[in-house]
């Protein structure tokens, strides 16, 4: 059934059903009339409406309904500004949870599953989503599958396994177009839309858009319309058809305040400052730019937030704006902090969770095709040895997969182990794994520890900022690279200090080494001093070097000693080597 198209009809069967006094029919009209009020965004008529209703004990005796209230009444929990009411509701819905039938097991994991995504929990919108997506296939839910895979493909596209997001969202699609519900039936085309046009597949995705837009201006949903006129305007904008999308992101900005939907406001407000960009309107791109600061809080993302400030880092350079310039660009690299921290704990989770989703296609695979299998049992009787020889086939198939996702899973840990080890920024071992390489090497042959400090290393942050220091660190990784043979290691030590763990005692042969990273150093350094003429002096280094011997092994003690020669190096005038 169509809600909102259905509104009218909707409305009267609950204003009959009440008067007449039809208790069992009325309960379920207040369940599917409130849910039509979230639909219709009548936010404030459906709180007075769940405040009469979702204390009727009448109504709990009937648990599919009671919990179909309370799956509508999380939605609009989820609105407010205060999380907790939203967050005792969910775990009341996961006390419910052994209790219920599997058909109530599907309502709550849906209620769930938009709980998980609103407050952007991956792993746990994953596994609900899989557990009711197999609920949904056994009992035939169509509408609840095609809700489900919507949820594994708009996960797969946060992971940024593309295909797989597409993959999802066609069967989303695909499902929903099997039902009445337009509604959900647009959302999916909305989804799929964005993730082709993610895809670069343009003209394909305008086609979806097109469609869901229609349906949202059909039933003028707000939310939904902000949603399309953004993915609309967006796609406009890289087509260079600025006048275009000039109206339709003003229009969308208004319409997405309306609808209380603020990271598509601000989305829409940055789409218009680069907009006048491209028109070279910078001023008022600038005044654009402003009033998305002043509200930069409304973003739920870190993400969204540091993208923006490199942007805003960019126009306030080209406006010769330079204290708004740093202001932006430190408050960039805070907000991007915060992203990779909650991507890496997200990434570690990704590890456990991926195989998890293969075991759960698996799964929902084979049920369909036991399924098939009753089928044939009911009508042909006689065939049962062929069916025995296909399930021994299935079984053998079953195991191969099973020790392909272990042969994976382990893949998937060893590379989680050298993550662990690796700099996010260089791509050398970080201070862990360099120094995990030292001990290996030290108990197998004399080498050369070698610790090394970029020069006036702070003055660059300082005058320059933290983006260029990057570059500086990125260069110097690159010349490392370039010059040292296979049987020598380097790795980031801490901030802009490096260890090198050379696989030779022979001075003159670090001396070489060093002459030779200098030289390399200088030339990754040359764009980066063309692009920045106020960089008016060589980017150099200091080294301290100490040789290992067979009584003398000690690598804590090498290290130590390197670091004193280090500074040795640095107040003798530094950009040079020390050795002992």
């Amino acid at each position: 059934m169509d809600y909102l198209k259905s509104a009218e009809a909707l409305e009267r069967a609950f204003s009959v059903s009440k008067k007449e006094g039809w208790k069992d029919i009325h309960f379920a009209t207040a369940v599917l009339y409130a849910e039509l009020l979230f639909r219709q965004e009548k936010y404030s008529e459906l709180d007075r409406h769940l405040k009469a209703y979702d204390k009727d004990l009448g109504l709990q005796t009937q648990k599919d309904l009671y919990l179909m209230l309370l799956e509508t009444k999380l939605k609009l929990l989820l609105r407010a500004d205060d999380p907790e009411p939203a967050q005792a509701l969910m775990k009341q819905l996961k006390l419910l949870l052994p209790e219920c039938s599997p058909k109530e097991k599907v309502i709550t994991f849906r209620a769930l599953a938009y709980y998980y995504t609103d407050t952007d929990a991956l792993k746990n919108t994953l596994d609900v989503s899989l557990e009711g997506l197999d609920l949904a296939t056994s009992l035939q839910d169509v509408p609840s599958q095609g809700f489900f895979l919507r949820k594994i493909g708009d996960t797969y596209n946060y992971l940024g396994q593309k295909d797989k997001a597409v993959e999802y969202a066609r069967k989303a699609a695909a499902t929903y177009e099997k039902t009445k519900e337009e509604l959900f039936m647009s959302k999916a085309y909305w989804s799929l839309s964005s993730v082709l046009l993610e895809s670069n597949q343009k003209e394909e995705a305008i086609v979806y858009l097109r469609k869901a837009l229609s349906y949202f201006k059909s039933v003028n949903m707000l939310k939904g319309l902000a949603f399309a006129q953004y993915s609309l305007a967006n796609v406009l904008y890289t087509q260079e058809k600025y006048q275009e999308a000039l109206g339709t992101v003003k229009e969308n900005i208004s319409l997405a305040k309306a609808a209380g939907v603020y990271d598509m406001q601000l989305a829409s407000m940055i789409l218009l400052s680069d907009i006048y960009i491209k028109q070279g309107l910078l001023e008022k791109a600038n005044s654009v730019n402003d009033q998305v600061f002043s509200i930069l809080d409304k973003f739920s993302r870190s993400y969204y937030k540091a993208n923006f400030l490199k942007k805003r880092y960019e126009l306030k350079r080209s406006l010769k704006r330079t204290d708004e310039a740093f202001e932006a660009i430190e408050q960039e690299l805070a907000f991007t902090q915060k992203h990779l921290e909650a991507t890496s704990e997200n990434n570690i989770k990704t590890l456990q969770v991926k195989f998890e989703v293969k075991e759960k296609e698996e799964e929902i695979l084979r049920l369909s095709h036991q399924n098939d299998i009753n089928e044939l049992e009911a009508k042909q009787q006689h065939q049962q040895k062929l069916i025995w020889r296909l399930s021994t086939a299935i079984a053998v198939i079953l195991i191969g997969i099973s020790c392909f996702l272990f042969y994976k899973q382990v893949r998937q840990r060893q590379k989680y182990h050298s993550i662990a080890l690796t700099d996010y920024l260089t791509n050398c071992p970080n201070r862990r794994g360099i120094m995990q390489e030292a001990t290996h090497k030290i108990q197998k042959q004399e080498i050369t520890i070698a610790i090394a400090d970029l020069d006036y290393f702070k003055k660059i942050n300082d005058q320059f900022g933290h983006d260029i220091g990057d570059l500086v660190l990125v260069a110097f990784a690159n010349a490392a690279r370039k010059t040292l043979s296979e049987n020598d290691k380097f790795g980031r030590y801490g901030g802009e200090e490096w260890l090198f763990v050379l696989g030779t005692n022979n001075k003159s042969d670090v001396q070489d080494i060093f002459s030779g990273l200098s030289k390399n150093f200088a030339n990754y350094c040359v764009d980066i001093k063309a692009n920045n003429p106020a960089i008016n002096w060589d980017i150099t280094f200091s080294m301290g070097a100490t040789t290992s011997t067979k009584t003398s092994d000690n690598l804590e003690e090498l290290i130590i000693q390197a670091d004193k020669l280090l500074y040795q190096a640095k107040e003798n005038g530094r950009n040079q080597l020390i050795i002992a």
